[in-house]
């Protein structure tokens, strides 16, 4: 019943048996009163996003509250990846609800929104994406960024309320998130959800480039860690820096703080040539990361080129000599992953020969789900 409705039935029942006529008075305070209960029901009731289960990162304590490294990394990094770490690329929250709709109210560190390759959904905005009946992540809606301060969009579940709704929403790519609420309005809940299983919680750690981070999604949720997280069904650290991505010394320390069921190296496009430079990057980032996890497995990927005939390019080979050494002197767990099918052959794949379109992220993230799941054992892969 609206308040519309409400006034015009106390009116109808209180006339006829006055058999006066009502004081308005009475009127004003029955629509006051009416639009109080209506509006107790409408309020939205925030929590913040920490409340919940945030994934997507390596280090439980950061500067920022959705910071990529940790303060301890700042001396480790080039300052490019310094400060991009400040950008919330791979991080989702997660969590469950049995409303018929999920509001969020968010805040940027940079009043750039965009860029002129890349959208303001996919560098600012929000996505999320709920569980369906048969396990399978879907997308339910996207959260446009109109400014930096005070951001807020609803998103409303095609199927209503429903009991205990695993949801992920993913945060902007391409700027930093300083605040980030999530409510629910007339009573929903909205509640930290159950743990992940016990063989699903251990993340899969990528390191690399502007195509890592995001480059050019047209949405979070649409950047291809994002994506393989999600045909993985467990958690993705996404550590890709824009132009800043170039596999040096000691960056591996700074990796191999993280407890990785894999580690997967994507670099090859902020770097130089040389066989000896891949080889001195390649073998101390690769013993960095030994030292405290001696069999955890270790990808490199190839560079993603726009013309199916320019592959393999001198990058690539050049990583690969440098694998190839490693191998040859004993060590273990290292694979390389040609990059021949990452984007498809048809010149689809990205906006300007190098970052990814939608449907680049896509088949590069199709491409590498397979290769992943049989190196982490998962069966039917």
């Amino acid at each position: 019943m609206t308040i519309h409705d409400r006034s015009l039935f106390l009116f109808s029942f209180t006339a006829p048996a006055a058999k006066k006529q009502i004081p308005i008075i009475y009127v004003l305070l029955a629509l006051v009163f009416c639009a109080a209960q209506a509006s107790a029901q409408d309020k939205i009731q925030w929590q913040h996003a920490s409340a919940f289960e945030i994934e997507g990162m390596g280090w439980a304590k950061t500067a920022g509250p959705f910071d990529r490294l940790p303060d301890s990394a700042k001396e480790k990094v080039n300052s490019t990846a310094w400060n991009e770490s400040k950008e919330s690329a791979g991080v989702a929250v997660r969590f469950t609800t049995d409303a018929a709709a999920v509001s969020v109210r968010w805040s940027l560190t940079s009043a750039s929104l965009a860029m002129p390759h890349m959208a303001a959904t996919g560098c600012s905005g929000l996505d999320l994406y709920a569980r369906a009946a048969n396990g399978q992540w879907r997308f339910m809606g996207n959260c446009r960024p109109g400014k930096q301060e005070g951001n807020q969009a609803t998103i409303e579940f095609p199927d209503g309320a429903k009991a205990k709704r695993e949801c992920l929403l993913y945060l902007p790519a391409y700027n930093g998130t300083k605040s980030l609420e999530i409510g629910t309005s007339g009573g929903g809940r909205i509640e930290k959800p159950a743990s992940r299983p016990q063989g699903l919680r251990k993340p899969v750690v990528v390191y690399g480039t502007s195509i890592t981070q995001g480059g050019c999604a047209s949405r979070p949720g649409m950047i291809w860690t994002s994506i393989l997280g999600r045909m993985l069904d467990r958690p993705v650290i996404n550590l890709g820096f824009s132009s800043a991505g170039d596999m040096a010394p000691p960056v591996g320390e700074v990796l191999a703080e993280i407890d990785a069921v894999a580690y997967i190296i994507d670099c090859t496009w902020n770097m130089g040539t040389g066989k000896e430079m891949f080889l001195d990057h390649v073998t101390k980032l690769v013993q960095a990361i030994r030292k405290s996890h001696p069999v955890t497995p270790i990808l490199f990927m190839g560079q993603s080129m726009f013309r199916p005939e320019a592959h393999p390019s001198e990058r690539t080979l050049d990583q690969e000599f440098a694998v190839h050494s490693l191998q040859k002197k004993g060590v273990k767990g290292l694979l390389i992953v040609a990059p021949n099918d990452f984007i498809g052959d048809d010149g689809e794949g990205t906006v300007d020969g190098v970052h990814y379109t939608d449907i680049g992220m896509q088949r590069q993230a199709q491409t590498l789900f397979p290769v992943v799941s049989k190196v982490l054992g998962v069966k039917g892969s």
